[in-house]
């Protein structure tokens, strides 16, 4: 008989899209019960429940958000998702680096481009049009 353990692995999901594309639905599905998800988007959420998007703290919560990343990388936590728009590599290559580093299985995942004008539409932030066609534009394939 066979005595091996069957390994096990831990899962990171890089969440890749404009906003309006669908990142923070599949994100949820990717999750699981055991998964956590971290999105900057979560720290401009207000006491009431209200996004209400602050230039001015990007960089801080951008920080805060890969800090607790880290903690559930460092957790062991069985699936870990980034839920940010992750355009260009330097948005994301920390995380990919430091979950690797720690024996994670790291997946893309790339969301098709909707029309710049439903996806204005239908994001969940008040993104406006002329940002999502910026974005579109910076736009780097893996």
């Amino acid at each position: 008989m066979d005595t091996e353990e069957t390994p096990s692995f831990n899962f990171c999901y890089i969440m890749r899209g404009v906003p309006g594309s669908g990142k923070s639905t599949v994100a949820h599905k990717l999750c699981g019960e055991n998964g956590v998800i971290h999105s900057t988007d979560n720290y401009f959420v207000n006491e009431e429940g209200v996004y209400e998007f602050d230039p001015s703290k990007i960089k801080e919560y951008h920080g805060q958000n890969y800090k607790d990343f880290k903690k559930s990388i460092d957790d062991k936590v069985e699936t870990v998702v980034v839920d940010n728009t992750n355009v260009q590599e330097f948005e994301y290559k920390k995380y990919v680096e430091y979950a690797t580093e720690n024996g994670y299985v790291v997946s893309y995942v790339t969301l098709p481009f909707p029309d710049p004008e439903v996806a204005a539409e239908r994001n969940s932030h008040g993104v406006p049009l002329e940002a999502i066609q910026r974005m579109m534009k910076k736009w780097r394939r893996i």
